[in-house]
């Protein structure tokens, strides 16, 4: 959940005109509200507040090993946008790792919700197109 006002207690030292509130003579600089960054007005403020504050959020963390995706799990479905309305081979079933770029139609790219909500850019998550590689006979 994001707040309403940007976390970063350096925002106010920006000094831009849209932060100076109060009445004449007692003006003072406030922080902007935080907006499409979450908890941020902008990238500047969230830059600044992680170079601040990294080490304890590593610390609240941890440090993770390399991570490893295995050849097999490798699939995922990718939507490709195009501008021509004749253009049908926008899905694909993709794995980078075995070379593999199939053309997939709509119904095998989405759930029926997504195909029912008009979201054509969602689709299935990496399992699913996994064993929709395993149903096509591209993995096993």
């Amino acid at each position: 959940m994001s707040s309403e006002w940007c976390q970063n207690k350096k925002c106010p030292e920006k000094k831009t005109q849209g932060q100076i509130r109060g009445k004449k003579g007692a003006k003072y600089y406030q922080s902007n509200k935080a907006n499409w960054y979450g908890y941020w007005c902008s990238m500047g403020c969230r830059e600044q507040w992680f170079n601040d504050n990294k080490d304890v959020c590593i610390q609240a963390v941890g440090l993770i090993d390399k991570q490893v995706l295995p050849l097999d799990d490798a699939w995922y479905v990718e939507y490709r946008y195009d501008w021509r309305e004749e253009e049908r081979n926008r899905y694909h079933l993709v794995n980078k790792l075995k070379g593999v770029d199939q053309s997939i139609t709509q119904q095998q790219a989405q759930t029926p919700e997504q195909i029912a909500n008009n979201h054509n850019w969602y689709t299935i998550n990496d399992t699913q197109a996994k064993e929709l590689a395993v149903t096509l006979g591209l993995a096993s």
